[in-house]
């Protein structure tokens, strides 16, 4: 998305209303925690809306001045957090370390998670995986994507833990909430090892589907499908498409009996339907158990197979996904 006025306008910018009395009576003043911007108003609602408006001006100077603009949640002191990421890529870690160590004193979380990260690697620091770790808890508790990620790869990897799965996927999750695209995909592949169970595979199908949207390559190539476009100025299947979900699926489900799982059972595979989505456009989500699971075979000649069986059962204005 081009970064002009209408994505920034679009991000989550944290505000806090406090409420309090003047000579006329009740006030209400809202300020931006990222910003110098306030807004009184004895009416809350005019006051949200105001600062709201002076949001939307301070936007506009600082676009048509081409000067950076935080993200949410980096804070009025962000360009000293871009002066840190900056020493940090010319491996001056000293003043990486310095700046984030205040930042983190005002609790700015990206920067305690940078520290752990430091503490992990050793850089600029000696390598301590007991302080990575109290570095990562910290930034966690305020739910700090990064930080959780790196904490579970720590339960996930053994560093400086104890081996503790559960634990890692906790983690994991809370990373994939805030949109972590390794995350999703640590944690996708952790989830599908268990292929009989089916609420596991479904959330490690979602996280699998989240991160190759997201461009994750090995997320892609691990997801068949993902690459297909969606068939245009084909024939629709009219029929079909009135019926109620419910036929909708005992059809599908009757395909896959008579028509698939025969053949992938013979060479000691099957296949599951995770999901079937029928609005805005059909999109089946199926994953390959048994041999079928990181066949090369299955994720080319097979998907076709299986793709045209639905395309004649439905049309080819089909999704298919197939992990």
């Amino acid at each position: 998305m081009e970064k002009d006025l209408e994505y920034y306008l679009s991000l989550d910018y944290p505000f806090e209303t406090y409420s309090g009395e003047n000579e006329v009576g009740d006030a209400f003043l809202v300020e931006f925690f990222d910003f110098d911007i306030k807004a009184s108003s004895e009416d809350f609602d005019e006051a949200v809306e105001l600062a709201h408006t002076y949001l939307e001006e301070h936007l506009k100077r600082e676009l048509k001045a081409k000067r950076e603009i935080p993200k949410p949640n980096e804070g009025r002191r962000f360009m000293e957090h871009r002066t840190a990421l900056a020493a940090y890529k010319n491996k001056d870690f000293e003043k990486a370390y310095s700046i984030w160590e205040e930042e983190a004193k005002l609790k700015n979380d990206q920067a305690m998670a940078n520290l752990g990260l430091m503490y992990l690697k050793g850089e600029g620091v000696e390598k301590d995986y007991s302080i990575a770790k109290d570095w990562f808890e910290k930034a966690s508790s305020y739910d700090n994507d990064s930080a959780n990620f790196n904490l579970a790869l720590m339960y996930q990897t053994k560093i400086g833990v104890e081996e503790d799965i559960e634990k890692a996927k906790e983690y994991f999750r809370k990373a994939v909430r805030k949109n972590h695209t390794q995350a999703a995909f640590r944690l996708a592949l952790v989830l599908l090892q268990d292929r009989q169970n089916l609420d596991g595979v479904r959330e490690g199908f979602d996280c699998m589907l989240k991160a190759a949207k997201n461009g994750h390559a090995m997320a892609s190539i691990q997801l068949t499908g993902i690459d297909k476009d969606l068939a245009t100025n084909v024939e629709l299947n009219e029929h079909f498409r009135a019926q109620s979900m419910e036929k909708q699926l005992e059809i599908i489900n009757d395909t896959l009996d008579r028509f698939i799982r025969p053949i992938l059972l013979k060479d000691g595979g099957n296949i599951l339907l995770i999901d079937y989505v029928n609005e805005p456009e059909i999109e089946l989500r199926l994953a390959y158990q048994g041999a079928c699971v990181g066949c090369s075979i299955a994720s080319t000649g097979t998907y076709e197979m299986i793709k045209g069986t639905l395309e004649k059962v439905i049309d080819p204005r089909v999704r298919l996904y197939i992990l």
